[in-house]
């Protein structure tokens, strides 16, 4: 008897801002940017940097320690130069070299555009050499990426099977299913306003470049002016997190710039003149706009809810 191995399922979300991948238990979570490496203090390793064939450090460990970094705002991300080596260290990180399925997403507005381009990335990733990435101490070698079958689906669906869907795949919360739902998906480049109708995505679904840039490019200025300077737009994060910058509480400032930011896509969600029952309202800055936006039935969801729901869809399609 032969023994049939059905491949696993992952999970990635490829963010301007952050690269989200999930595979059972095991959750990958970096952000977005690769860096220049250089030598490393054994003290300062923690277990949660990455590189990748010693070439380039990855997410934080860049943020951190990279004198020169590579962060891109590139709308097609099949084509940004570090969207090749994020999803490797995700997906080998996940699978060395087992074969896996895999779900993944493409903003609403770029979604049947740059179709073909993703998935001439994807099938790359298999046809590439074998390579080697760090994590912290350990090393994970000969990594050759196995893709067995892959889907793409509209950013913004994850969200709303995160709560729709069940870990089983089966269908869930069906009042709330068969009504009219706005997935508002708040990256940092795009803003992804996902329509659903009884679950048809709507042809009213689209994407604006109305994300979290445009409040962190507010917040440098408020920065600049009563600090008198400003971190990077891709070191903001951290600064945001905490609330503070250079001993300053700059909690204010923040919800000053996302205050902005949230008239912005509420005046576009009633742009959209359409009455929906409820609102998804999802992201990883997503917390900083939701009571600041005035929406009936409105739910949030967290930095996960996204590669969640994509398992979701996952294990519906194929078990």
């Amino acid at each position: 008897m032969s023994l049939i191995v059905t491949p696993e399922l992952s999970v990635v979300d490829l963010g301007f801002s952050y690269t989200k991948a999930k595979k059972g238990r095991t959750v990958y979570l970096q952000p977005s940017i690769t860096g220049e490496p250089q030598p490393m203090f054994e003290q300062n390793i923690k277990s949660n940097y990455f590189s990748y064939n010693d070439e380039l450090f990855i997410g934080e460990l860049a943020q951190q320690f990279s004198d020169i970094k590579y962060f891109s705002l590139k709308d097609n991300k099949s084509e940004a130069m570090t969207s090749d080596v994020l999803l490797k260290t995700a997906l080998g990180y996940l699978n060395k070299s087992k074969p896996f399925n895999m779900i993944t997403g493409l903003p609403v507005l770029f979604y049947f555009k740059q179709m073909a381009d993703m998935e001439k990335l994807l099938d790359s990733l298999s046809e590439q050499s074998t390579y080697n990435i760090k994590k912290g101490n350990r090393e994970i070698n000969d990594i050759k990426l196995n893709i067995n079958k892959y889907k793409i689906y509209p950013q913004g669906y994850g969200i709303a099977m995160s709560f729709l869907l069940d870990k089983e795949g089966k269908l869930i919360n069906t009042y709330v299913a068969r009504k009219k739902i706005l997935v508002i998906d708040l990256g940092f480049y795009t803003l992804n306003l996902l329509g659903l109708d009884k679950l048809d995505i709507m042809k009213e679904s689209t994407s604006l470049l109305l994300g979290v840039e445009k409040a962190y490019k507010l917040l440098r200025k408020y920065l600049i002016d009563h600090v008198g300077k400003s971190p990077s737009i891709y070191e903001l994060d951290k600064h945001v997190r905490s609330g503070s910058y250079e001993g300053y509480n700059i909690k204010p400032l923040i919800r000053k710039a996302f205050q902005a930011l949230a008239i912005q896509i509420q005046n576009e969600v009633e742009g959209l003149n359409i009455n929906f029952d409820h609102y998804f309202i999802g992201g990883g800055a997503a917390h900083h706009i939701y009571d600041l936006l005035t929406l009936n039935n409105k739910m949030l969801f967290g930095q996960l809810a996204q590669v969640e729901g994509y398992e979701n869809v996952g294990v519906r399609l194929w078990g």
